[in-house]
């Protein structure tokens, strides 16, 4: 797995779009990789979620398939408790990742004031998820650290993340997947916003 995380990140540096200067705005937006990355996450969850519905579809059709059976309550619960669970389990699966997605940077935009991400969308036929348009955080209020891969359904995003949030939101830039030149500012950012103290080894990590 970290063999083709590297892959990953080898593939995604050789298509990075150029940033785009434009006015006192740095903007860049995520390789195609990346976005292979958000799709490849919905296949595999739809590899858990068709059997779980499988079990729903078959466990509800026990319900009308019980000619010369005695129904009886213990028969008649356990049917509907395997239905519910299928339901709930495929629900939490896909709210779970959905979550996490969402928070992911797709486009991020830097002015000396702010740092504006655009994440990405996550829907399936069954459910929708309410978009966010962006996360606009203000510098001067913004706290930003490297952390680990927030999306566990896979490991192209390896630990290759920076964690922005304030007070009221959070969202996460794999850098590896857009132009160097966004490490470099986030990397600027960070340090201007970390108190000196923290910004020894070892502590970094942890703000």
């Amino acid at each position: 797995m970290i063999i083709n995380a590297d892959n990953d990140a080898k593939q995604a540096n050789s298509e990075l779009k150029p940033v785009v200067h434009y006015h006192d705005s740095l903007n860049f937006e995520a390789s195609n990789a990346l976005t292979n990355v958000i799709a490849d996450v919905r296949l595999r969850l739809w590899g858990i979620i068709l059997p779980l519905t499988c079990v729903f579809i078959y466990r509800s059709l026990g319900l009308f398939n019980i000619a010369g059976q005695t129904i009886t309550p213990g028969f008649l619960i356990t049917d509907i408790a395997l239905a519910m669970l299928a339901i709930w389990v495929a629900r939490y699966q896909f709210k779970r990742v959905a979550s996490a997605v969402s928070q992911i940077a797709a486009r991020v935009c830097i002015t000396d004031e702010i740092v504006s991400v655009i994440p990405f969308t996550f829907n399936l036929f069954f459910e929708k998820q309410n978009p966010t348009h962006h996360f606009e955080f203000k510098i001067n209020e913004l706290k930003i650290r490297k952390t680990d891969n927030p999306l566990r359904f896979t490991w192209a995003l390896d630990n290759r993340v920076f964690e922005l949030r304030d007070k009221e939101k959070e969202a996460y830039i794999v850098f590896d997947y857009f132009d160097k030149t966004l490490k470099e500012k986030l990397t600027e950012i960070l340090v201007e916003v970390t108190p000196p103290e923290l910004l020894i080894p070892g502590r970094l990590r942890h703000y």
